[in-house]
């Protein structure tokens, strides 16, 4: 009735498909946020339960290294009506301002075109050129082809709680310098051990997620994102801007593809790839629209971190990374 009365009430178009952007899509029991499942082994419980009482100390610096709406002449706050309401968050939306550009022929576009035409829109008569996202997402996301890059921990103490977060070229040089590393491409707002401890204990994360993009404001979406979820402040706002993204982009795929009341009751358990392994446009919308602001701002996603996605995805896709070498 709660999620009715919600598309009732606000013409639809706030309707909260409570996509889980670029996390696991399992089917499974959800378990408790500050429990862990018992289908991990004793290794993996001690590990998770370790990565809780982590404490990353330049999170700020991290955040700034994202270069988003933070240039000189630029508004700090996020623009956009889909981003009302987050004054005050410690993050800045990747997705707005958006990339546009004037060209004379697609060959000229400062960036090579995206490969999936759902991460852009082109105004051919206009000759103008729109990313779903703010220029240092799309200038990442033309050069992912060459990208060596990683995000690397290091520990202040000897009990090893307080680290620090890194960007390295390439893996050796993080290694080289007593790094270790934790997640492919640089790191973001959702890079810390404390998220990573949210991604191992909780093989699935698309019904509390759900749950929390239900949430009729900005604020309490990310609030629920913390508290049910378990989210770091700063992985929860970017999991909130993109949810705010998606319900944007993507509620007319979805109700098209699943069906208006299946959409307004959480019924969307279809297959989640065709025959082809391709995605279903609901998922591909959210994956294409959104996927590229949000794994720049994330940083972490469970494939970059070598967690296996319930997705089928090519085996160079998993990058691998051994958890266990924070404590040995």
């Amino acid at each position: 009735m709660k999620a009715l009365l919600m598309v009732v009430g606000l013409g639809g178009l706030l309707l909260v498909l409570s996509l889980s952007p670029l996390g696991p899509l399992w089917s499974e029991q959800v378990y408790p946020t500050r429990s862990v499942t018992t289908k991990l082994d004793t290794g993996a419980r001690v590990l998770i339960e370790r990565l809780r009482t982590t404490r990353l100390v330049n999170g700020d610096e991290i955040e700034e290294h994202l270069r988003l709406n933070g240039g000189a002449g630029q508004e700090r706050q996020p623009r956009g009506w889909h981003a009302w309401g987050t004054a005050g968050f410690l993050t800045h939306s990747p997705f707005v301002p958006r990339y546009r550009e004037s060209y004379r022929s697609l060959a000229t576009l400062r960036y090579p075109l995206p490969a999936n035409a759902q991460s852009y829109e082109l105004n051919e008569r206009g000759r103008t050129f729109s990313f779903h996202g703010q220029e240092p997402v799309l200038r990442w996301y033309s050069s992912l082809a060459s990208n060596t890059q990683v995000c690397a921990v290091v520990f202040l103490d000897p009990h090893r709680v307080d680290y620090r977060l890194r960007t390295f070229p390439d893996r050796d040089s993080a290694i080289r310098e007593g790094y270790i590393v934790t997640h492919r491409y640089h790191c973001g707002t959702c890079s810390s051990l404390r998220d990573l401890a949210i991604y191992m204990a909780r093989p699935n994360l698309m019904t509390p997620v759900r749950t929390c993009a239900r949430e009729l404001t900005p604020h309490g979406i990310k609030t629920c994102l913390m508290e049910t979820v378990g989210f770091e402040e700063r992985c929860a706002e970017t999991w909130t801007y993109n949810i705010l993204h998606t319900r944007l982009r993507c509620t007319g795929v979805c109700i098209e593809h699943y069906g208006f009341w299946n959409v307004v009751t959480n019924n969307m358990g279809a297959a989640h790839t065709d025959g082809q392994g391709n995605l279903n446009p609901c998922l591909a919308c959210d994956e294409y629209t959104s996927g590229p602001g949000f794994q720049y701002a994330a940083g972490r996603t469970r494939r970059a971190s070598g967690l296996p996605s319930a997705i089928a995805r090519p085996a160079g896709d998993i990058y691998p990374v051994d958890h266990r070498l924070y404590f040995e």
